[in-house]
Formats: structure tokens, sequence, C-alpha cells
């Protein structure tokens, strides 16, 4: 037996007995859904509030905001801070320093100031969530794809940097605050054929939905915005979730006010399809991985899966050749699991034949009676490490 094979195989005995009767549940899966692009997001307990001075009183009213702020970051819910009480503020932070601080809602000229960056504990506020039952956005999160167009003096244009650096700065301290990954479209020759302003204007699904499957993500948000004889902003925006598509229109006094009214709720949207509120009791899932054929593999795997929010404890079951079982309790649902490990570059989904399940080929056996064989347990198959 091999080092890693021995090692593996003690890790198992001390955590529980080694499963003898496994039953094999075979993923079948016809169409496979387009694999969204993610990133996991780092700093959610981390946060910047703007402070007029470096007083006592400054610094307590940074730190009570400062908390609501994360906790929004890390619940992906905007309205999370009206459902908690808390007090001293002060005693969930870890650290504090200071920065210089750009207000994204603020004009440009009158943006820049000091704000106070803050650091949490994050064992405590997970206990915050935990005791109000507040719904946690993992961090593993999918990129928002955002396109903007503004109707001006000179037509129809794309919203870039270069034209309107106001509104793509606001856009993406909107998204950082937020801690949402953000795709802002490269406008090259291959985006400008399968899109253009105009269809951005019209809010044309399908030409979007196609424009989209470039940056393989199943989130996109589209803007068409312009400012009215009366100095209002007004916008149309269709924000579109893994093909279900919302449409709404926003009126503000001022862009960077617009871009924070259409921003917010479409990170609210995003973050309610991946979130779940943590179970008093965990689900039980078999995870079976191939391709661990080392320590470092071995490593790697295990620190990425104790690293997902929505798996609260493992256990390694058992060790053969270069499969590895692992027992997962997840605190989630397990189809959000499903999704975040199929959306991991490193981990391949592999689907079993119908014919390696127990019984299923016994002339005897019904088709009721194979998926009551299925249901009786939840098993994953995947494979570690890029093909």
């Amino acid at each position: 037996m091999c080092l890693f094979t021995l090692y593996c195989y003690n890790r198992a005995m001390k955590n529980h007995t080694a499963v003898k009767n496994r039953l094999i549940f075979a993923i079948v899966l016809a169409f496979l859904p387009l694999l969204a692009r993610a990133e996991t997001v780092n700093d959610l307990y981390r946060t910047v509030v703007p402070v007029a001075d470096q007083s006592k009183a400054e610094q307590l009213r940074a730190m009570r905001i400062g908390l609501g702020k994360v906790l929004v970051k890390v619940t992906g819910d905007s309205q999370a801070i009206t459902n908690v009480a808390f007090s001293n503020p002060e005693r969930y932070v870890t650290e504090f320093g200071y920065v210089g601080y750009r207000d994204p809602q603020a004009p440009e000229a009158a943006a820049s100031g000091t704000g106070m960056s803050l650091s949490y504990a994050a064992s405590a506020i997970d206990r915050l969530l935990r005791q109000y039952q507040l719904q946690v956005w993992p961090s593993d999160r999918p990129a928002l794809l955002v396109w903007m167009v503004v109707d001006g003096a000179g037509g129809k244009s794309f919203v870039t940097q270069e034209n309107m650096p106001a509104a793509v700065s606001s856009l993406k301290l909107l998204m950082e605050d937020r801690g949402a990954p953000l795709i802002l479209p490269l406008l090259d020759l291959q985006d400008t054929r399968n899109v253009s302003e105009n269809d951005i204007w019209n809010l044309n699904f399908s030409k979007l939905a196609l424009a989209a499957e470039r940056y393989k993500t199943n989130a996109w948000l589209a803007i068409r915005f312009y400012q009215s004889s009366s100095g209002q902003w007004r916008a149309a925006r269709l924000l579109n979730l893994n093909g279900e598509d919302d449409l709404q229109n926003v009126v503000a006094n001022t862009l960077p006010a617009l871009i924070n009214k259409i921003i917010p709720e479409a990170v609210d949207s995003l973050a309610r399809h991946y979130a779940y509120v943590p179970k008093m009791d965990t689900e039980e899932v078999m995870l079976h991985l191939e391709n661990i054929n080392d320590y470092k593999n071995f490593n790697q795997a295990v620190g990425y899966l104790e690293s997902l929010e929505v798996v609260r404890r493992l256990t390694v079951g058992e060790v053969d050749d270069h499969r590895l079982m692992l027992r997962l309790f997840v605190e989630g649902e397990v189809n959000l699991l499903l999704d975040t490990l199929r959306r991991d570059k490193r981990m391949t989904e592999k689907p079993l034949p119908p014919l390696m399940i127990p019984g299923l080929n016994d002339s005897n056996t019904s088709a009721n009676d194979a998926t009551n064989i299925l249901s009786q347990t939840q098993n994953l198959y995947f494979m570690w490490g890029r093909q």
C-alpha cells in the first residue's frame, strides 16, 4: 500500500468505519447546464466607511455602520441589517485603520475623502447569522455581466471607462462593496458582432443571451438610460438569472443615484438564487472523487471542500486506489452544493451508466423501484483536477 493510500486509510479509520455497502447513484445528465463563471470572493468580512475625523465617536459610528455593511455583504441581502439588533459593535472588530475613500453615490468632484478600513471576526459574524437565521451567500459567487448603453447628444453608445468614467466607477465600487464579482464586456469585434447598441437599447433577450455565452455566465444585466429635459435620469434594466428575466424602470436625480438604485436590487436577486439559511441539522451527502493520486491532490481537494460554507463538516469515508469517498454534512440545499461543485473549474462531474446501479438490471425491478433505489441517499460523482 502506497504511503498516500495508507495515510488516507488511517484517517478514514479515525473518522469512522469505512462504508462497506455502498449504494451507487448514477447521475445521468442528458443536458449539462452552461458552466457559470464564478469567483471566490475574499475580504467578505472587511469594509470601508467614510469618516469626518479620527475621533472616538467617529470610530464607534463607523464600526456600527461597517458591521451592517459586512452583514449585507455576507448575506447578499441589502435589508439584512433591519433584522438584527446588536450592541457594542466594536467587539466584532479585529482591526481598523484609515484609507482614502470614494463615495460611489456622490458626484465625482466631491467623492474623495477619508475612510475607516475595518475587519470583523468571521466566527462572530457567522454566529450572528445563525442567531437571527439570516441567509448566507457563499463566497464562491457567480459573476454578473453588465451591459450599459446611454442615449446622449451623439446618439446611442456603449458606456465605457473612456466615455463615462463616473458611471463605470460607481458600478465597480457598488459591486465591490457587495462582494459581487463583475464582468464588463470587452466590446471588441466579437462582442459588437453579437450585440449592438440598439440591441441593448431594445433589451433584445435573444441577442443578449447569445452575447453572454462568451463570458460563461448565467447572470447578466442590461441597462439603458438617458437624461430627460427636466434633468432626471431615467433607465430600464433587464436582469437575467439562469434564463429567468426581470424588467424594471428606474428614475433618479443623478446618474450615481440611478446606478445605486439598480445595482443593490440586482445583487439581492442574484444572491437569493445562491444563498441558503443555515439549518440546525445537516443533510448527509456521499461525494465520490476520482483522480486523487497523491497527497497534494488529497490536501487540495479536502481543503477546497472544507472551505465551502454550505459544508459544515466532512469525514473521509474510504480510499480505493485513486478514488476517495467523502461524507459531507451539508447545512444548505444539496442542489446548492451541486451547483457550486459544477462551477468550480477543478471539478468535473462524472455521470455513471445505469448498469452500475445495483438491482437496476434485474428483470423484476420496475422503473419506480429503480427511482426509489436512487433516492435513498445522495451520492455525487466527480473527478478532481482539470482534464
